[in-house]
């Protein structure tokens, strides 16, 4: 396995987050809503949780797959299954669980405004997120509340303790591509339009396309098809490059501005992301970035999972802090804030990032690492062979 981490992937996680904190700026800018109502039913960048999805099912397919079933034919499969599980839970857990803690704290202490929403309505979040159940709760009187974003974390931490149940069941390649692809036919052409009723909005909120897309695409990508469909056609000509991957991030979020009514939106967005996904999995370059923001870039998509759990609570503080400085001015929060708003949301975002990823996220999944390797070293002892070294190390890298 490569070690090297995909710049591609980073990208796409970066153009992820960008379009999702795009999506939630009427909270921290309520007073542009009929300025941002018309944007919207042109480009609806909430696809860009599809991407995420989509990214996720390829890079854990990708550095775990070859890794449990090696260990299956061992006769170890449930022990490789707990270090999986102990890897994601020091990966994704702590740094979800202190961004619930922080907001329902933040709704006692700093909260003149109500932006925060009320101390209930974040422990009732808190108890959602701790039982992964948070995309069930968002269904039944928005029990999340004002931390809804966290209803796709819910259905990620669901995918991935399933994934390995897949694996040990399901051992043939075919019967596993053929399954995958019978579970995105099946919801294919369901409406998952989250304003047309409780259904589809209950269907919106277990969509399972990208995720499911972005694990057949590992699958392919061990056999000669893949590399039959690499896109080469990209590789020389950078207008071409700008003009096709341009054309598909454009439909990523105008299909369900325009399209959302139509069944088979979701399912066209999720194939559109696995497009996005499978250019950039052959880290080739072969996504547009310009060599002036490849870093900043990279840094964004590096952080995503942070801001992704951090940017609601920054807005609810951005505007928490600027109204208590309007009505110390004896003057209305409004449209003349909008700058100072902004830019302390945004301060406020990559300062907390960067140091939830130092303080937290980094040394956890250190920690994460270390206790899944004593586990399967209770059974292999020391004789794990490279490939298991490998396939560690490129976890580390791509799930970073």
């Amino acid at each position: 396995m490569n070690n090297k981490k995909n710049l591609d992937i980073e990208y796409l996680r970066a153009l992820a987050i960008a379009m999702t904190i795009a999506t939630h700026l009427p909270i921290l800018l309520p007073f542009y809503s009929e300025t941002f109502l018309p944007l919207l039913s042109v480009y609806m960048p909430w696809t860009g949780v599809d991407l995420f999805f989509c990214i996720s099912g390829y890079v854990v397919s990708k550095s775990y797959l070859e890794h449990l079933d090696r260990y299956h034919d061992k006769g170890l499969f449930a022990v490789a299954a707990q270090a999986f599980w102990l890897r994601r839970f020091y990966r994704l857990l702590p740094t979800a669980w202190l961004w619930i803690l922080v907001p329902l704290a933040l709704s006692l202490a700093f909260n003149q405004s109500g932006s925060f929403g009320s101390w209930f309505e974040n422990l009732r979040s808190l108890t959602a997120v701790m039982t992964f159940t948070a995309n069930l709760a968002n269904q039944y009187g928005k029990l999340l509340g004002p931390n809804s974003v966290y209803w796709s974390l819910a259905l990620e931490e669901q995918f991935y303790l399933l994934f390995p149940l897949f694996l040990l069941l399901v051992r043939s390649w075919r019967w596993r591509v053929g399954l995958l692809l019978g579970l995105i036919a099946l919801q294919f052409g369901l409406s998952r339009d989250p304003f047309a009723g409780p259904v589809s909005a209950m269907l919106f909120s277990f969509r399972l396309d990208a995720m499911v897309w972005g694990v057949i695409l590992y699958l392919v990508s061990r056999t000669e098809l893949y590399r039959q469909f690499e896109p080469t056609f990209l590789a020389d000509k950078g207008w071409l490059r700008v003009a096709f991957v341009g054309l598909l991030v454009y439909l990523l979020g105008a299909i369900p501005g325009q399209m959302i009514a139509v069944p088979v939106a979701v399912g066209l967005v999720a194939i559109v992301s696995l497009l996005l996904v499978g250019i950039a999995s052959y880290d080739k370059g072969y996504l547009p970035v310009p060599a002036a923001l490849s870093k900043g870039l990279g840094w964004l998509g590096s952080r995503s999972y942070a801001i992704y759990v951090i940017h609601i609570c920054a807005f609810h503080a951005s505007t928490e802090l600027w109204h208590r400085y309007a009505q110390a001015r004896g003057v209305e929060l409004g449209t003349s804030f909008t700058l100072e708003l902004v830019l302390t949301a945004l301060v406020m975002m990559v300062v907390a990032a960067e140091l939830n990823y130092r303080l937290v996220e980094q040394p956890l999944r250190r920690k994460g690492a270390e206790l899944a390797r004593q586990r399967l070293a209770r059974f292999v002892g020391a004789e794990e062979d490279s490939r298991d070294v490998a396939v560690r190390s490129t976890a580390a890298r791509e799930l970073a």
